[in-house]
């Protein structure tokens, strides 16, 4: 009996003593090593949560940035769009056919006929991070026969709401509405003599301009400065440099590289100031939209800085080269007029004058078109004078059309060469036009 008493109480003394908390102040028995020389094997722990572990960063993977999907639509050709609004490229196809029939009208001249591309023409415009930032490049890839180059390439950043923007490379020059009026919005085949008296085409140079182009409502304006007095033809020259050989008398020629870059730049400013009703359009021409009257008034000047000196003349006026010209655009209820007076000085020539006069009338709204010019420049004692008629059918208005003219242009007076009268020469031509 007194043996399981006492067991009882060891029992019951050992179970009180496995339940007491360990002393923290004990530490752990160190594991004992197998074989003299070897390390104590030590129980793996498990890992603290990354959130708890101690000097270890957090790394969260963002998600993948996908890039802007492409949209294509057409409007006056195809318009390639990013889904996030920052890029856009539209392209167009521009072309013009036509058969041309020339003929002086002195004694034993003749008809002189042909058929030719006078345009064709790729294009592509629209915005790179974001619509601020605009650019253009046309080519062209026929101009009547010749070589492909750039007709314009500029690039343009808006500065402002207002708007104000300022663009920098080859466009046509702000000088002479006619000029600005695309080659495919036209009424007639080319433009007036009084328009080849103004001196616009094409130049590299810098601007600062509101949208002029587009004919905003209200007031439009351009200040540019440019390389040259007088635009490009529409095309580079030919550079050609002959070499005689003393020896044997032979002279060769060799063509340069094609160029429209001056080797050093006659610094010229022009300014434009208009005024557009609503729609407008005033780079249009003929009323293809019909409706009550909207019009576009504008003026344009520029002078030659490189002249702006007397070089040896009484004063600098009779030195100077500048230019003016007021011109036009009206339209009503499928009648429209448009037109053009300029004043050109250049140096110490007598001052030249021109102007041209553009009626025409829709015999069927939006698409048969009557059309008539008058134009004249003075020549010195002489005078030029251009009359045609136009008659045109627009099957989607100016981008699939077949534009026909014809009339005549002379000369009045002597020629101070021959001391002749000249006749007046005899033009038709009929083209076809197709924009995609």
């Amino acid at each position: 009996m007194r043996k399981l008493v006492i067991g009882s109480v060891l029992l019951a003394s050992a179970r009180i003593a496995a339940s007491q908390p360990a002393d923290p102040q004990q530490s752990p028995p160190e594991p004992e090593a197998k074989e003299p020389g070897q390390l104590p094997e030590v129980a793996p722990t498990a890992p603290l949560p990354a959130e708890t572990a101690p000097g270890v960063p957090v790394v969260v993977a963002e998600p993948k940035k996908e890039k802007p999907s492409v949209s294509a639509t057409y409007d006056n050709g195809l318009i390639l769009e990013s889904s996030d609004k920052q890029y856009e490229l539209r392209i167009q196809f521009r072309n013009q056919m036509r058969f041309e029939s020339n003929r002086p009208t002195e004694a034993g001249s003749q008809f002189l006929n042909k058929f030719y591309i006078p345009r064709s023409r790729l294009q592509a415009e629209g915005y790179v991070f974001g619509s601020a930032n605009r650019y253009k490049l046309e080519l062209g890839m026929d101009e009547s026969g010749s070589f492909t180059f750039v007709k314009d390439m500029y690039i343009e950043r808006r500065l402002s709401d207002a708007p104000v923007y300022v663009r920098f490379g080859q466009w046509k020059r702000p000088f002479s509405r006619a000029e600005i009026v695309s080659d495919f919005a036209a009424e007639f085949n080319e433009r007036s003599i009084a328009n080849d008296l103004a001196g616009g085409g094409r130049d590299l140079g810098i601007s600062l301009n509101n949208d002029y182009e587009k004919s905003p409502a209200g007031i439009e304006w351009a200040v540019a400065m440019f390389n040259n007095f007088n635009g490009g033809a529409d095309r580079p020259g030919i550079p050609v440099a002959c070499v005689t050989n003393p020896t044997t008398l032979v002279t060769t020629c060799i063509n340069g590289r094609p160029t429209d870059i001056p080797n050093d730049f006659g610094p010229t400013i022009v300014a434009r100031a208009g005024w557009n009703s609503p729609n407008a359009k005033g780079y249009s021409e003929a009323d293809l939209e019909g409706g009550p009257l909207r019009y576009s008034v504008g003026a344009s000047y520029k002078v030659d800085l490189a002249n702006f000196a007397k070089h040896g003349k009484a004063s600098i006026a009779d030195n100077m080269s500048h230019g003016l010209e007021l011109d036009w655009n009206l339209k009503a209820h499928g009648i429209s007029f448009t037109g053009l007076i300029v004043m050109m000085k250049i140096k110490d020539k007598e001052t030249e004058l021109g102007f041209n006069l553009q009626p025409g009338i829709m015999l069927v709204p939006k698409t048969i078109e009557v059309a008539a010019r008058f134009a004249l420049t003075t020549e010195g004692d002489r005078n030029f004078i251009e009359a045609l008629g136009a008659f045109n059918y627009y099957a989607h208005g100016h981008r699939l059309k077949l534009a026909s003219d014809f009339g005549v242009l002379k000369r009045t007076g002597e020629d101070p060469v021959t001391m002749l009268t000249d006749d007046p020469d005899v033009r038709v031509r009929i083209m076809a036009q197709l924009e995609i």
